[in-house]
């Protein structure tokens, strides 16, 4: 087979004048283009399969990455479903300017996760160190998670009374919403009217938050003043250390919008499968063009032996069969990918030359 280095004319030479092979010896004009044509074809399928192995992989991964994909899409869609009418609501009152009449600041959903990481983490170390110092242990033993905990129950019972007190707010500015507009007090679209649906908050679960709340709030602050009890710290200090939980409260009270239930969106390990699927579709394109580099090449030599055998032949008085050389200016090709490759004639002279004087 033909490689990289090896003078044109080659293979052709072999099958005219090659010695210890009956059948390529004695075959005729027609027989021996056809013996190059096999050799091509196992050439080309030999580079085909030696990436076969590569492409049925990435193939198989991009099959898993779009299968995960599509199911992780359907969980969305499934959960979009559910809060649907909460998203719609949440739409319409917004457009009617219910964020005005209630507490709102806003901020970046990325600003305020970092915000309530902050105070949660802070929490969190308060708590441990001072039930650490209560057990009268060190490091960071079972007694310091234990601590830290308890100050994590604190943060998340506490965010939770500020949605409550919020969702209270919420209910009463729809109240009173409505009330303005059937009164005619607030100028509002009928169409809109008919659709929108009061928010109704549970003074029982209100009640319950804020009775935990505080509960777990005394206990950390009988907790800071035990652990604290042998040291010089003052009483301001354990003041200062319970207002943490407060403040959380304060934070999530400005920060957290009722009205925003927006659909779920992919989150980063959708980002992550999707940047996966780019690169390996990406990388089964990179090898195509590749395998189909080579074999144009491939092609494109043997269609010079081809041609450089059909002179030989000719020079030999043989029998000319086959329709590789055309009349005119140039000598067209096998068509390859739907492309005719033409070698020039003049070319062409140059090449057979020097195969004659090797």
């Amino acid at each position: 087979m033909l490689r990289r280095g090896n003078q044109p004319g080659r293979l052709a030479k072999q099958l005219i004048r090659r010695v210890g092979d009956a059948d390529v010896a004695l075959a005729g004009a027609e027989t021996r283009p056809k013996v190059l044509k096999s050799l091509e074809e196992a050439e080309v399928q030999e580079v085909r399969a030696s990436v076969r192995s590569d492409g049925r992989t990435l193939e198989e991964l991009i099959a898993e990455l779009r299968m995960e994909i599509d199911s992780r899409a359907e969980r969305r869609e499934r959960r979009s479903e559910l809060i649907k009418n909460k998203v719609e609501q949440g739409r319409l009152w917004r457009s009617v300017g219910v964020q005005e009449r209630i507490p709102q600041m806003a901020l970046a959903e990325a600003a305020r996760k970092v915000v309530l990481s902050v105070l949660a983490a802070l929490d969190f170390y308060v708590f441990a160190q001072s039930y650490a110092v209560l057990a009268d242990v060190g490091g960071y033993g079972p007694e310091w998670w234990l601590g830290g905990l308890l100050g994590v129950a604190v943060f998340i019972a506490g965010v939770a009374l500020a949605h409550g007190i919020k969702a209270s707010i919420l209910a009463g500015a729809q109240k009173q919403m409505l009330a303005d507009a059937d009164a005619g007090r607030l100028k509002m679209d009928p169409d809109v009217r008919e659709q929108l649906v009061e928010s109704r908050s549970s003074a029982l679960a209100l009640s319950l938050t804020a009775a935990i709340f505080l509960l777990l709030s005394v206990a950390g602050v009988l907790v800071r003043s035990q652990g604290t009890a042998g040291e010089t710290t003052g009483g301001a200090v354990i003041l200062f250390q319970a207002l943490i939980p407060l403040v959380a409260v304060a934070v999530e009270l400005y920060l957290h919008d009722p009205t925003e239930r927006d659909e779920p969106m992919p989150n980063l390990v959708d980002r992550r499968l999707e940047r996966r699927l780019a690169k390996a579709e990406r990388r089964l394109r990179i090898v195509a063009a590749q395998v189909e580099a080579k074999v144009a090449k491939i092609e494109k030599l043997y269609r010079v032996e081809e041609a450089i055998l059909d002179v030989e032949q000719k020079d030999m008085g043989l029998r000319h069969t086959t329709d590789l050389v055309l009349g005119g200016g140039h000598i067209p090709t096998v068509p390859t990918n739907g492309r005719v490759a033409e070698v020039d004639r003049t070319e062409l002279e140059k090449t057979i030359k020097m195969a004659r004087r090797s």
